[in-house]
């Protein structure tokens, strides 16, 4: 009497191999989905602009120290030097240095003098090297066609 090894084994049905390979297939798809997803969303988030802020570069600072010595000597927006001066500060991270600049832009605004409104306009201008706009915020929603139909 010959045991074989295989006899008490249960015989697998010819179609479990494939619906466990479509089963790996549809999680790995689901998976890229996700990950798809949360990157779209990353690039939205406050940690990922935190890392991605330019810094001031020489032209832009003499810029805001120019600005912050009209508005200190005139003294009608004294609450925006100060922010000025943060902005300026040697050690200050470059998403920092945009909120200063966001607050001392509304502080001179607030001051409702024409004479500041090109400085609000180069501070906004300044913000914008800071952290240049997305690229969706630049295009527009709806191209232009190129092709033309002739009917």
């Amino acid at each position: 009497m010959v045991i074989s090894a295989f006899e008490g084994t249960s015989q697998r049905s010819p179609g479990r191999g494939r619906r466990v390979g479509v089963i790996i297939l549809g999680v790995i798809l689901a998976g890229v989905t996700c990950g798809i997803i949360g990157l779209a969303f990353v690039q939205g988030s406050w940690w990922y602009s935190y890392g991605s802020d330019h810094a001031l570069d020489r032209e832009t600072r003499a810029r805001v120290e120019a600005i912050r010595d009209d508005v200190d000597s005139s003294g009608a927006a004294p609450e925006a030097v100060p922010w000025l001066n943060a902005a300026l500060g040697p050690n200050a991270h470059p998403t920092d240095v945009r909120t200063y600049l966001l607050t001392a832009q509304k502080a001179l605004e607030a001051a409702d003098d024409p004479k500041w409104a090109e400085a609000v306009g180069e501070l906004r201008a300044i913000i914008q090297t800071i952290r240049p706009a997305p690229l969706w915020e630049t295009i527009t929603p709806h191209p232009m066609s190129t092709l033309e139909w002739s009917w």
